[in-house]
């Protein structure tokens, strides 16, 4: 049974890999923890199924100190799940002063999905918060024509922004520097400023943002491209317990 259950998962996570990269394309690293993971469970399965056929006896407490490990890692990360899940679902405060919309992938000139549901959380602020400004951040990173920052202008003067609300932050290539140099245009770290960014994001995004010094921050959790929560939820976990380890958060 125990075989049968690892080698499923291991099916599950090699089939999510390849429809991970038929869906979204190569574009981040972390997509090939499901590759490996299906390798694993497959070769984890099949080593169970080993012992068994053989009766092959393993020491008690090797096998406690197995699944203490285990469980550990798993409670963990689910109570980091859990945090980052209930950040996402945050309302926003209302009546900021600058609305920052973090960066994300752009496909040739036109904001990806996962970006779109970005603007479109932003769009729907500054319809009932129209005194703010919107900072647009990003660079221009692989396969982008243009900048993540000028695309995403693009998008929302097409959708009815008054271009001279919207500031453009085009030199950052992650969040950490989305945020910094947004601040080096507002220059004033007491300022309402509200985090726009996938729900995923949103836990971590305003954590860096007041390790910048930002004084007055809420986050604003635009939601995701289905098939894209697994990868993102998982890899974000990650980033957290990285960020956490390095004093970044």
């Amino acid at each position: 049974m125990v075989s049968l259950v690892l080698a499923l998962i291991g099916f599950a996570s090699t089939l999510y890999f390849v429809v991970y990269i038929l869906g979204t394309g190569n574009n981040n690293a972390f997509t090939y923890f499901w590759l490996l993971a299906g390798i694993l469970f497959t070769g984890a399965a099949i080593f169970c199924h080993i012992i068994k056929k053989r009766q092959i006896v393993i020491p008690k407490h090797l096998l406690a100190v197995f699944y203490a490990f285990v469980f550990t890692g798993f409670f963990i990360l689910a109570v980091i799940e859990l945090v980052i899940i209930a950040n996402g679902f945050q309302k926003p405060e209302p009546g900021a002063d600058y609305v920052i919309v973090l960066g994300a992938r752009v496909n040739g000139t036109k904001v990806s999905r996962n970006l779109k549901y970005r603007l479109d959380a932003a769009l729907d602020y500054l319809e009932y918060n129209p005194g703010c400004k919107i900072v647009v951040t990003g660079g221009q990173g692989k396969g982008e024509d243009i900048t993540e920052g000028q695309a995403m202008e693009d998008y929302l003067v097409q959708n009815g922004t008054d271009p001279g609300i919207i500031i453009k932050e085009e030199k950052s290539e992650n969040t950490e520097e989305n945020l910094k140099y947004s601040m080096d245009i507002i220059k004033d770290n007491s300022a309402k400023v509200v985090v726009v960014s996938n729900n995923f994001h949103i836990y971590r995004a305003k954590k860096i943002a007041l390790k910048q010094g930002y004084k007055n921050v809420s986050g604003s959790g635009a939601r995701t491209v289905i098939f894209t929560v697994p990868n993102c939820y998982l890899r974000e976990a990650f980033a957290v317990i990285k960020y956490k380890i390095y004093g970044q958060i």
